[in-house]
This record gives C-alpha cells, sequence and structure tokens, in this order.
C-alpha cells in the first residue's frame, strides 16, 4: 500500500533533528511534525556536552560556546578539582544546534510541518500506519511505513502505546539562569571549569552548577534528579540557588536575560523502543545519562542508530518490530552497560546523605582525568571499572558493590 511517507518524525528537539537529518542523508522521505512555529524553541537546555559530541555527530565548533578544560565539585566538606590537558566539552548553542540539523535535513530533501501538534497514531492489523495531526496546517492523517516519537520527555505516542509508565517519582526537574556580567574562574591552562555543588544544604537530591559560555556569561541553575529525596525543612529548588548566588564571587554581581525550565524522567531507558511499525528515540523513552542527566549527546546517538535500523528495514521492506530492534540492539552494544552502571550510580547518589557524597569525591580526586573520560564517555575498559570500583566502599554498600561487578562482567 502507498504511504504519504516512508517516516513521519515527530519532534524537531535534539534527537528529532537529527534524526530527520539522518533520513535525509540516507535519501529516506521522511517528513518531521514540529508543534512550535520555529524549530530551536524551546531553547531550555544547558545543552553542556563532551568534546566527543561535536567530533562524532560533526557539529561545527562555531555551535558551541567557549572551551571547557576541567571540573569542580563542591562537596559538602570534599572538593574534586580536575583539570585537563586538552579541552573536554563545551556548551552547545542549543537552538542554533537544532537549527543547523534541520537546514542540514532541508537540503537534502527533508519535508517539515511546522506548528502542528501530532494527536495520535493510526494503526492497522496491529501495526502503526501513521498519525492523525492538526494545528497551522490544519485537521488530517498522514501515513508512513514507520512513525518515530521524538517528542521529549512528553512522550505523546510512546507511553500511550505503553513501551513505558511515567512516574512521577522518576520526574528530575531543573531550572536556570543564562547570566551576564558573571566572572567565571579559569584554571592555570586557561580554560574554564564546569562547577557542581552537592549535599544536603545545597541541593538534595541533585546538584547546582555554573557553567560558564564566555568570560562574562554562564549558565546556572539546579536540579533535582530524585524527587523522592527529601531532607528536613526542604527549601524550593529557587532559594537553594539564590544562596549560590549571594555567595559566589563568580556570578555574585551577574544578572539572568534567560530563564530555562526542564524536565526529564530519569529511569535508565526502555529496553524495548519499538513496535510494528513504530519507534521512539531520545527523551520520548527516557535516554538521559542518569548520573549528571545529560540528554543532548543521548538523544543524538539514539536518532543515528534509529537511522542505521530504518535504512536496514527499507533494504529488505520489513518494518516489523523484530527489524526495527536493530535500534535497540545498535544501543545496548554501544551504551547499554555504561547506562546500566550509571543508573546503579544513580540509584545510589541521588538517595545519599552528606558523608556518602563526600565519599563518592574522593573516589573522583583518586581516578585520574583520562580514566574519568572514558568512564563518563561509556569507552571505559574492565580494568577502569574495576579500578572505580576498589574505591567504592564508603559510597556503596556491598550488595551495591556486588551488583555493579556482576553488570560490569556481564
Amino acid at each position: 500500500m502507498s504511504r504519504d511517507f516512508e517516516v513521519i518524525v515527530v519532534g524537531a528537539g535534539p534527537a528529532g533533528s537529527m534524526m530527520i537529518k539522518e533520513l535525509a542523508k540516507r535519501k529516506i522521505r521522511a517528513l518531521c511534525i514540529e508543534k512550535e512555529v520555529e524549530v530551536g524553541y524551546t531553547n531550555k537546555s544547558t545543552a553542556a556536552t563532551p568534546l566527543d559530541t561535536f567530533e562524532t555527530f560533526e557539529i561545527p565548533r562555531e555551535l558551541g560556546f567557549d572551551d571547557a578544560g576541567g571540573f569542580r565539585i563542591f562537596g559538602p566538606t570534599e572538593v574534586c578539582v580536575k583539570e585537563f590537558p586538552a579541552t573536554i566539552g563545551r556548551l552547545l548553542m542549543f537552538r542554533e544546534v537544532k537549527q543547523y540539523l534541520i537546514k542540514e535535513a532541508i537540503r537534502s530533501g527533508a519535508h517539515l510541518m511546522l506548528g502542528t501538534e501530532v494527536i495520535d497514531v493510526l494503526e492497522e492489523d496491529g501495526k502503526v500506519i501513521g498519525v492523525t495531526y492538526k494545528g497551522f496546517e490544519g485537521k488530517g492523517e498522514l501515513t508512513a511505513n514507520i512513525v518515530v516519537d521524538a517528542s521529549g520527555p512528553s512522550s505523546v505516542l510512546a507511553a500511550r502505546l505503553g513501551l513505558w509508565k511515567k512516574r512521577p517519582e522518576q520526574l528530575g526537574v531543573a531550572f536556570e539562569y543564562f547570566l551576564d556580567n558573571a566572572k567565571p574562574d579559569k584554571g592555570p591552562a586557561g580554560c574554564f571549569f564546569l562547577d557542581f555543588f552537592m549535599g544536603s544544604n545545597v541541593a538534595p537530591g541533585g546538584y547546582g552548577w555554573i557553567f560558564p559560555t564566555s568570560s562574562t556569561q554562564v549558565k546556572a541553575g539546579m536540579c533535582k534528579l530524585n524527587p523522592a529525596f527529601r531532607v528536613p525543612n526542604e527549601m524550593s529548588q529557587k532559594k537553594y540557588f539564590q544562596k549560590i548566588w549571594e555567595e559566589n564571587s563568580q556570578i555574585k554581581n551577574a544578572q539572568p536575560f534567560e530563564i530555562h525550565e526542564c524536565a526529564h524522567y530519569i529511569t535508565g531507558g526502555t529496553n524495548v523502543s519499538v513496535k510494528n511499525g513504530f519507534m521512539a528515540i531520545g527523551d520520548s523513552v527516557s535516554k538521559v545519562n542518569p548520573i549528571w542527566g545529560e540528554g543532548v549527546r543521548a538523544s543524538f546517538y539514539s536518532a543515528t542508530f534509529a537511522a542505521q535500523a530504518i535504512d536496514e528495514a527499507k533494504k529488505h521492506n520489513d518494518y516489523s518490530e523484530k527489524r526495527l530492534s536493530l535500534y535497540d540492539q545498535l544501543w545496548k552494544k554501544r551504551l547499554g552497560k555504561n547506562w546500566s552502571l550509571s543508573k546503579i550510580v544513580y540509584d545510589v547518589l541521588y538517595n545519599s546523605k552528606d558523608d556518602q557524597l563526600d565519599a563518592f569525591i574522593r573516589i573522583l580526586k583518586k581516578v585520574d582525568s583520562a580514566t574519568l573520560q572514558r568512564l563518563y564517555l561509556g569507552k571505559a575498559t574492565k580494568k577502569d571499572y574495576f579500578f572505580a570500583l576498589r574505591l567504592a566502599p564508603g559510597f556503596m554498600n556491598k550488595d551495591i558493590i556486588s551488583a555493579t561487578m556482576k553488570t560490569i562482567i556481564s
């Protein structure tokens, strides 16, 4: 049966914009439906990401802010300072990156519908065959061989189709200010630090941050990644951040010109992200790094793997769940173990009392910079994992250490 498109992508966020670009590059006739009237909004992500993101996904350097060459974690009593011999990452220009990807897709033949909301899927004989929509382009139906949910945490289709269940107790929330007239610190090598603030008196169940974008501007905010963790007389995130704002010399005299708010479900992601004629990528199936809540790089990987699976499905004219499961297999092979281990660390870290947080920071101080990078990027060896695990007593109990060891070996 003839379809309107080979693929319909729902959402033009980081996952959707990368997805439509990858499909167009492969000459797959695809449509991206975006509810906002302008690609790039909402512009809500801090978008701090390793340098590896720029290199792996061919993101132009000019779409990033100034280089970061190290990080500092300020705990209840412990402080970890790591300065690397070269740039470790930078903040993406979030709006501009999404527009860049969409424009690349358009030049390769992709189609877009803006100001249009997808309402539901069309199904036939147990297969997803299209979507219904309404908005600036009116109301209607469109058919496709595959529908891809890239709608972010709202998960407008994936949750409805039963791929996962959104649970309020797993919803991490955050806000940040984009501040000017800041004076961010630099290390001896001349690069900025990414600063994290942790502890029950600073950010219970989460962390605060100051991430420089230039010599006068920073993104600074507060997140609660584990909403179930509470402390006595807990204040609002805004009040906790206000204390950092008033006391930290880097931002004491700074003022905001933007406010960003966002939320992510922190679950470690779904094991199954496909159905017959359907796939879900990025935040729509909670593919967010559990430790720090980084989602952009994961969304790019998710979109790239999904595009590879669609390309293979097209070659075989087979859009079944079994054929599309290549996407989940690629994800598991590249990031599965790293994600599982990150979820274990998340479960301990964001349920930790102050003495455990200090123990975590002491571990980081003992791990060399190269190993830390490999651990975070999912490129660590078993030797790297076991080295870190030997330092874990005081942060993890014996049962969790044992479970972590089994995950490493598997």
